[in-house]
């Protein structure tokens, strides 16, 4: 019998998120709000600008041109918002992000 659990209303099954939950028990999470990045964009695709070289006559650096992330678990969408629920999550060095939603229910350990 396969086993389901509810995040931000939607039904997963626990065997189709499994590895994404152990890999992220073995992180170190901290909680900030999420804000956007510099990106780098060309050709009309967009990626996170993280210090690469580009070529600026055919790639544009726009500041705050990377405006979401995903949840590793569940694949919300994390940007800026006043919401904690869309605007706030559980960071590694700012990149890589964790829902509220599934740091509480498969991360957090009491102390």
């Amino acid at each position: 019998m396969e086993e389901y659990v509810s995040i931000h209303g939607d039904e997963w099954k626990i065997s189709d998120i499994g590895e994404q939950i152990e890999w992220a028990r073995a992180q170190v999470w901290v909680k900030r709000k999420w804000l956007p990045r510099a990106a780098l964009v060309s050709k009309g695709k967009t990626s996170e600008y993280v210090g690469q070289s580009y070529r600026p006559e055919y790639t544009k650096l726009v500041e705050d041109g990377w405006n979401h992330d995903h949840c590793e678990i569940c694949w919300w969408s994390l940007h800026e918002a006043d919401d904690p629920e869309s605007g706030e999550g559980y960071t590694i060095e700012g990149r890589t992000w964790l829902c509220c939603e599934c740091y509480e229910k498969f991360i957090r350990t009491e102390a």
